[in-house]
């Protein structure tokens, strides 16, 4: 595969998460990149983006429906936890990792800690004035 080719799709994708205001699924940035780049397969995407996750420049996550969207970090050191409306997607960082503590003292029971990651679901305030 032409490295070049795959950095710019690459490019490509963080700049379509760059600019979205909440997590996206495959088939959205799909929808966006072949405006761009009209011969990219949705394989290339799952590659690239997978890519992206071990590189720790994007975030994954589950939601209600049961689709995964990815989300771009701000640096390769950023660690938040979210609530994300399950209506609109719109995604509201937690203030704080309330987890730190619980990883300290399993570590102290030797347990090696690779990641973690709370995630909360529900319906923004917006969402839920519509509900009513």
């Amino acid at each position: 595969m032409d490295t070049q080719r795959n950095t710019k799709q690459k490019q490509f994708i963080l700049a379509i998460l760059k600019e979205a205001d909440r997590p996206m699924s495959i088939n959205e940035i799909y929808a966006q990149l072949v405006n761009q780049l009209p011969k990219i397969a949705k394989s290339t995407i799952y590659r690239t983006i997978d890519a992206l996750l071990g590189q720790s420049l994007i975030d994954k996550y589950h939601l209600t429906d049961n689709e995964v969207f990815y989300r771009i970090k701000a640096d390769r050191n950023e660690h938040k936890h979210v609530i994300i409306c399950d209506d609109c997607k719109k995604v509201f960082d937690l203030p704080a990792c309330p987890i730190h503590a619980i990883e300290d003292a399993i570590v102290e029971e030797g347990f090696i800690i690779k990641d973690h990651q709370i995630q909360i679901t529900g319906l923004c305030k917006d969402c839920a004035l519509h509900h009513k």
